[in-house]
């Protein structure tokens, strides 16, 4: 019974890294499209500068090395620094939610808009724990107020806008009803990026996407067809927009996709700054960093994009068709 009960526990590790290697990768590369369907450029002077065709002419971006990347804990600044304060203020907020202690949140967050009145991560949190306590009124004056500050907030802002627009047409908040020309089964429900900090001499920062299935139960959900794409771009000093061609580490927070009862499932991509000017792969010279386009494909249609600023996902629009 013994020497059963070793084998059977020997058998199941063995299972855990084989479906690990089955989990799909997270790239910057993207697939043949389907069709005659020439690359998109961005308007203006940007250009496909850095990329490398194949021999079928088709302009492909670099693969992203997978393994298990996890978003390092950020440094901690002194806490009579103001927006330290405001961070400090944020994340004990989020500990009261997790209690469902919504007061408590509130009391972190009001202080913290005491603090910095247009800082978008708390106007942000006001306005999801106001609508966690059935509050859409004063939700939808945070998501205002976060509109009002304008792109330059980042993905937030997108965000806002689309709550605004929901709550004007009188429905219910919801990442489901945001307009979009996308038939989805799945989607990019939320996307967050750490401030950029040095680690190892770089400075780099972590952005990490959490995907969620229009159906939690998904019927004959196949994991080796989900295939999501980060595309991070840089501005020459001529003004055009270039895909970064180094090499990122990404990798899902889990080894099982929508394992069980789970919702949602996140992955992260760690990405290092570029330094302007300097040697970058395949004889190019880098630019400044500009901003990403994440792209979302199950069973090889795009089901959602999100992107930073957030008008770069139109801009470089990604195919709707992959092969």
């Amino acid at each position: 019974m013994v020497v059963a009960i070793v084998v059977l526990q020997v058998a199941m590790l063995i299972s855990v890294f084989w479906l690990r290697a089955m989990v799909v990768s997270v790239k910057t590369s993207l697939p043949q499209r389907a069709g005659p369907v020439p690359v998109p450029q961005a308007t203006g002077t940007t250009t496909a500068h850095g990329t490398q065709p194949d021999n079928s002419g088709i302009v492909r971006l670099p693969g992203i090395a997978t393994g298990n990347v996890r978003p390092g804990l950020l440094k901690v600044p002194n806490i009579s620094d103001k927006l330290a304060q405001v961070v400090t203020l944020n994340e004990e907020a989020q500990v009261f939610l997790k209690q469902n202690d919504y007061p408590s949140a509130l009391d972190m967050l009001i202080h913290a808009e005491d603090l910095d009145p247009r800082n978008p991560t708390t106007l942000k949190n006001l306005a999801e724990t106001y609508n966690l306590t059935n509050n859409p009124v004063r939700s939808k004056i945070y998501w205002q107020r976060l509109v009002d500050l304008g792109p330059g907030v980042g993905t937030i802002y997108g965000v806002a806008r689309d709550h605004v627009l929901l709550a004007n047409s009188g429905h219910d908040s919801s990442p489901l009803k945001e307009a979009s020309p996308l038939d989805r089964i799945l989607y990019v429900d939320s996307v967050e990026k750490t401030p950029v900090e040095t680690k190892n001499g770089d400075p780099q920062f972590h952005l990490r996407a959490v995907i969620m299935r229009k159906d939690p139960k998904m019927q004959n959900f196949d994991q080796k067809k989900l295939q999501p794409y980060v595309i991070f771009y840089q501005q020459m000093s001529d003004g055009s927009l270039v895909p970064d061609l180094g090499q990122r580490k990404g990798a899902f927070d889990d080894t099982f996709l929508f394992w069980g009862e789970k919702k949602t499932e996140a992955f992260g991509v760690d990405y290092v700054m570029p330094v302007p000017g300097s040697p970058g792969p395949n004889n190019t010279t880098q630019g400044e960093y500009y901003g990403y386009v994440i792209g979302l494909y199950y069973d090889k249609v795009l089901q959602d994009v999100r992107s930073e600023p957030s008008d770069l996902g139109t801009r470089m629009a990604l195919p709707r068709e992959i092969e």
